[in-house]
């Protein structure tokens, strides 16, 4: 198969970086040239909600050289990103359409759930090297210029994720109102990031035991190109093993070794301009803090890069490199990990998703839904009355309340919105007029599979479903020979919508033995 060439861009809080990339099953996906621009479009949303004329200009001046560049390249496809700093921004609809207009490139806002699932698949597409690191006690951190993530994996799937706003760009932002003494500086800086990681570590570290730390962000392969491994700096550079691993001890050494310093001294330390010399502090103290916190033995900094991740989902989707991670079993066990602070892992709710899901399954020749629709279905069925911890009385409400704070790592936000509007509506009584076909297959579906639990007994066993396209039923089959009243009467009220909505009348059946 010949090589297929590829684009990524991330449009990001301080940056612009396009990679070029060539993609085949034999040889991967390898890096043939990337650009990078520094633009601070970050600032300017993070201190006025808005990005300047002056900004969008030489931002479109910028992708506009770029996509000569794909040209000259021969580029036969390509995915533009745009991360925080223009998704936050006010005018983001103008920038965008000035962007599609001036140079032709159709540039998506994707949510910081979709921006750190890339980062992620850009890790598993590193093979051997990942598995191996994710199986015991691991925990990412990937610091971008808008927020930070921290991830935890166990036994190579990923078990929980949170979003921090200790973004480096941010935080500087939010120094240049504060004050501009260093030692002022450092210490507002480490009470502010220490009171976020108590918080997150209190939550949800527990008793884990970290292993390795996987510090990914442009400022950790900074600091470790141009501190850690110089040559210069023999006594850091004797504990770097193989360029990519850095032991805990000389991690936070380099890190403690640029605080107190002024920006003009780290700019000629580390041999950057004065823009990224202004984050690297910053930078430095989030790291060495999460460090600090998770305890790892050894940190690895792999050269990944959010365009990485552009490529890696490319490469995934169209199946031009093999894949033996599932990405929806990582979405599915960091849900998991949630419902479980609601009381969630009960036998009834259990019970109710894989029975949503033979629906699901029984009816697919009829609801002409997908794969990613199962998955959201999934979720939303996890979720499903989770917010009956907060009120009984108002269940659904509170399960949609629980959702909408939650961060869902991979979906979109309009997913995102999707599964907390079929938790939200996950009643007997609801209305399904008004709202779109897949949230009302999805919500229809999960009320049926409450109904045939509706004593919370699973009397059911494992039910039986096929779609009988002669008679328009959806038969149900249970070997239960006892009373089912209560689940056929709970059937009976949501026949006529599910009739209508699928064309076919769900039937109860017990099979006598």
């Amino acid at each position: 198969m010949a090589d297929r060439r590829f684009a990524a861009i991330d449009v990001g809080s301080f940056d612009l970086e396009m990679g070029i990339y060539e993609i085949d099953e034999r040889r991967g996906i390898r890096l043939v040239d990337s650009v990078r621009h520094v633009i601070a479009l970050g600032s300017d949303t993070y201190n006025t909600g808005m990005i300047s004329f002056e900004l969008v200009e030489e931002l479109v001046d910028v992708l506009r050289d770029f996509t000569e560049i794909m040209r000259t390249y021969k580029v036969s496809t390509y995915r533009a990103y745009a991360t925080s700093a223009l998704r936050e921004a006010k005018n983001r609809i103008l920038v965008l359409d000035k962007i599609r207009v001036r140079t032709g490139l159709e540039v998506k806002l994707i949510s910081n759930a979709e921006a750190r699932f890339l980062s992620y698949k850009a890790l598993a597409a590193q093979g051997d090297e990942f598995n191996r690191i994710a199986e015991s006690g691991t925990a990412i951190a990937d610091l971008g210029f808008g927020s930070m993530q921290i991830s935890l994996l166990e036994n190579g799937a990923l078990i929980g994720t949170q979003n921090l706003r200790l973004g480096a760009l941010r935080v500087r932002t939010m120094l240049s109102s504060v004050t501009s003494e260093l030692t002022e500086r450092d210490r507002f800086v480490g009470e502010l990031v220490d009171h976020e990681l108590e918080t997150y570590s209190r939550l949800h570290f527990g008793k884990r035991k970290v292993r390795t730390l996987i510090a990914l962000g442009d400022m950790a392969r900074l600091l470790r190109d141009r501190l850690m491994t110089k040559e210069s700096d023999a006594a850091l550079s004797a504990r770097t093993a193989s360029g990519r691993f850095v032991d805990y001890d000389a991690f936070l050494e380099g890190c403690r070794f640029l605080t107190g310093k002024p920006d003009a001294e780290i700019e000629t330390k580390l041999g950057v301009n004065s823009e990224t010399a202004s984050i690297v502090v910053p930078s430095a103290i989030i790291y060495q803090r999460t460090i600090e916190m998770a305890g790892a033995e050894k940190i690895w900094i792999p050269e990944i890069r959010l365009i990485d991740g552009i490529a890696a989902e490319y490469a995934f989707d169209h199946r031009l490199i093999p894949q033996d991670h599932d990405f929806n079993d990582d979405i599915i066990s960091t849900v998991r990990e949630i419902i479980h602070r609601y009381g969630g892992g009960d036998v009834h709710r259990s019970y109710n998703v894989a029975n949503t899901l033979k629906i699901f399954d029984a009816l697919k020749k009829v609801h002409g839904l997908t794969n990613r629709d199962r998955l959201l279905l999934q979720i939303a069925a996890m979720f499903n009355h989770c917010g009956q911890f907060i009120s009984m009385s108002r269940a659904s409400l509170s399960s949609y309340d629980i959702v909408r704070a939650t961060e869902l790592i991979g979906l979109s936000e309009e997913e995102h919105e999707l599964v907390a509007d079929v938790v939200k509506n996950g009643e007997n009584s609801f209305d399904w007029t008004g709202h779109g076909m897949r949230e009302v297959k999805l919500t229809a579906m999960i009320l049926l599979a409450n109904a045939l639990d509706r004593s919370a007994k699973q009397k059911g066993g494992d039910y039986r479903m096929t779609w009988e396209k002669e008679d328009g039923e959806l038969t149900i089959s249970t070997r239960y020979a006892g009373d089912m009243t209560l689940e056929q009467a709970s059937v009976g009220i949501i026949r006529n919508i599910f009739t209508e909505i699928f064309g076919a009348e769900p039937v109860l059946r017990q099979k006598r033995n």
